[in-house]
């Protein structure tokens, strides 16, 4: 692209002559006032002169990064402002172009210059040269520079005509001022605090524009409209607020977020993942206090403290308006806080599905998760559950130097409704009342949205009371009552062969997770440190009896499980009380003492042998509660079968003290559900097998219980 006077030059021809003339007497002026350059001294002989890192002789691709980042960015403020408006623009994006064009050949350069060649390597031998050659092709291809210096290529190329938003530190936000009237001008100076006379002198007005022109786009979108901002971005979204002492703002969001948790496997072995996706509308109204990041971070105190010799009426302004002197000068304390309460709605889709209907969903195929509306497409043991929710909730979060706290709470009211396949021809449907209550919490170093590392929570609780119905799609009065309850929502009543049950469900579901997180402007990574998942199930059928179940899963390895049925009195049926545990992946050794511990020939307890198992296994345990009372009285036989240990027992249930080991514990427990509290304990399952084999040694007695154990592969 050719250019005259810093335009270019198609864009110079097409102008009238006083244009031209303009333009050249601004080009002329700005290179007589360019300083003239130094006169060129000697070095001094003890101190080397240091270049500029620039692309051509970086380094690193984080040097080329960096250095490509510092071009200076194309302004406008020198070009007239008695041109048309259309002249103007396309004066302006003619620099952009030539910048962009800039900016994807350095990028180019730096990523061809520093990427590894094989000719690198050649001093190796074939073998380890191609692996060293590739191992270093790789680490260049991940390094997350390497990678910005692709997309610098990408935008600069598809966006010729656009300064990406990261780079607007410059003279000049996305708004061409200039295009504001002088009414407009006026307004968004009093949000300020600057009132501009209505016989402002010309310089008073070129300040005005100017003090605009220096202003980030969310501070000038909020002083030319005070009101309420509505603003609509999918995953996250809100309204810029200005950067000041004491600041309040109300905005409109739209959020979407998508999440898939691990692979958990059930009490019979079943595999399956949760997808979850959800949208949520909010309004929001924000008050805060103290020195925000986006003040930092635009560093737009500055930039105004850097125009005051070029406009002396911008002096005057900024002196003039409190709120200004302290962008200006910046805050002197390090505190800063803020508080907002939201209201909205939120719609969720939550499926449980099977690792292979994961895989696909994880590579963007949405059409693998189950479809109500195509039952016999729904792999047995997956479900969907639909909520449709009103909200309202409050964040607070709070600074003191480095130091940052946030916390959200929400509260969702609304109703649900669900389809699970349960075999090959029996279909579970639900509808109802669905409440719940979410609280997250973040503590750490840093700024959220700029640079944080630290720690964070998340906890919800949530009761559904819901009718529940069990078609049999065998039949036409079960395809009859699955039609009507998906086109109408009409839940049936209990109506064999159609209608294998009816009643009512109440589910208490309340989940925890702890993570350690980084985030960096808009990347976030974070790890999982624990989780858990607790819930309580009721479901009355209408003959009168009741099936309870209450499930808890550590992570996504360690599940247990109770079910007992009630009678219509609601009192338990003796017997019917069921206990079981799964541990997925567990190691082969730990896998081998437990199939010892239940299977070794008692009546050769010295000659047992250790079965060896190949991988990882998934081992299950199930009980009655004879069978938990039977292998508590075993640890209690064994800890009184020694002096020292019955000594230590008696010590520890005379004063009510817990056990520190997996047998002690299991020892002190005083009935069913306290034995297999111990049993289901994380904290034990390792453990757990070298102490139930000790037991079997000990007593020469195989485990009460049932074993099974499957290749994990």
């Amino acid at each position: 692209m050719s250019e005259t006077y810093g335009i270019d030059s198609s864009t110079y021809q097409r102008l009238p002559p006083e244009d031209q003339q303009a333009i050249r007497e601004s080009h002329q002026a700005a290179q007589a006032d360019a300083p003239a350059p130094a006169p060129e001294t000697p070095a001094a002989q003890d101190t080397p002169t240091v270049e500029p890192v620039t692309f051509a002789t970086a380094q690193t691709p984080a040097e080329a990064v960096e250095a490509i980042h510092d071009l200076p960015l194309p302004t406008w403020s020198d070009i007239p402002t008695g041109f048309p408006d259309e002249d103007r623009r396309a004066i302006y994006e003619a620099r952009v172009e030539t910048f962009n064009e800039r900016r994807a050949a350095q990028a180019q350069a730096a990523i061809d210059r520093l990427e590894p060649q094989l000719s690198d390597f050649d001093g190796l031998n074939g073998a380890t040269r191609s692996l060293e050659y590739g191992d270093a092709r790789s680490a260049f291809d991940n390094d997350p520079h390497v990678q910005q210096l692709h997309r610098i290529v990408d935008e600069a190329t598809s966006q010729p005509t656009q300064v990406p938003a990261y780079l607007r530190n410059g003279d000049g936000p996305s708004t061409d001022v200039t295009r504001l009237d002088i009414t407009q001008v006026r307004t968004a100076l009093g949000a300020l605090g600057i009132d501009l006379p209505a016989d402002a002198s010309p310089s008073q007005v070129q300040a005005g524009y100017e003090l605009l022109a220096l202003a980030p786009d969310g501070v000038l979108a909020w002083a030319i409209n005070p009101g309420q901002q509505v603003r609509f971005e999918t995953p996250v979204a809100g309204a810029a607020t200005l950067p000041l002492p004491v600041r309040g703002g109300v905005d409109i969001t739209l959020v979407g977020q998508v999440d898939m948790s691990g692979v958990q496997t059930g009490i019979d072995f079943s595999q399956t993942q949760t997808f979850e996706l959800e949208v949520q509308m909010q309004g929001t109204a924000t008050a805060a206090v103290g020195r925000t990041p986006l003040n930092k971070y635009y560093e737009w105190g500055s930039r105004i403290a850097e125009r005051f010799d070029a406009f002396p009426e911008l002096r005057n302004m900024v002196d003039n308006s409190p709120l200004l002197r302290n962008v200006v000068k910046g805050l002197p304390i390090p505190v800063s806080g803020s508080y907002e309460q939201f209201a909205g709605t939120r719609v969720t889709y939550e499926a449980v599905v099977t690792p292979e209907q994961g895989a696909r969903i994880a590579d963007g195929d949405l059409a693998a998760a189950p479809n109500p509306l195509d039952p016999m497409s729904m792999p047995i043991g997956t479900g969907t559950l639909i909520r449709g929710q009103t909200l309202t909730g409050s964040h607070f979060e709070a600074n003191y130097k480095l130091l940052h706290l946030n916390g959200t709470t929400t509260d969702l009211s609304g109703q649900g409704f669900g389809v699970r396949r349960i075999d090959a021809h029996t279909f579970e449907i639900v509808a109802g009342d669905v409440e719940t209550v979410e609280n997250d919490m973040f503590f750490g170093l840093g700024y959220r949205g700029i640079g944080a590392i630290g720690l964070g929570a998340d906890r919800s609780l949530e009761q559904r009371s819901m009718s529940v119905a069990q078609l049999d799609l065998r039949t036409e009065e079960g395809q009859a009552a699955y039609q009507a309850f998906m086109s109408a929502g009409q839940m049936p009543a209990w109506s064999p062969p159609g209608v294998l049950q009816a009643g009512t469900t109440e589910v208490l579901a309340a989940d925890h997770e702890a993570r350690f997180g980084l985030e960096i402007g808009g990347f976030g990574w974070s790890t999982q440190i624990n989780s858990s998942e607790l819930e309580i199930a009721s479901t009355r059928w209408a003959d009168g009896t009741t099936e309870n179940t209450t499930s808890y899963q550590v992570g996504d390895n360690h599940y247990s499980q109770v079910t007992w049925n009630s009678d219509a009195a609601g009192q338990p049926i003796p017997g019917s009380t069921r206990y079981g545990m799964v541990l997925a992946n567990y190691d082969p050794a730990l896998a081998s003492y437990l199939y010892d511990a239940y299977n070794a020939d008692t009546s050769n307890l010295g000659a047992h042998q250790q079965r060896d198992y190949d991988g990882d296994q998934h081992v299950r345990l199930e009980f009655t509660e004879s069978e938990l009372m039977a292998l508590r009285d075993d640890a209690r036989g064994f800890m009184q079968s020694d002096e020292y240990r019955a000594e230590r027992f008696d010590a520890l249930q005379s004063q009510d003290m817990g056990g520190t080991s997996f047998t002690e514990s299991l020892a002190l427990a005083e009935n069913p559900d306290e034995v297999f509290r111990v049993l289901s304990n994380d904290f034990y399952q390792y453990s757990m097998s070298e102490g139930l084999l000790g037991l079997t040694l000990d007593t020469g007695q195989n485990t009460p219980g049932t074993l099974t154990v499957r290749d994990a592969g």
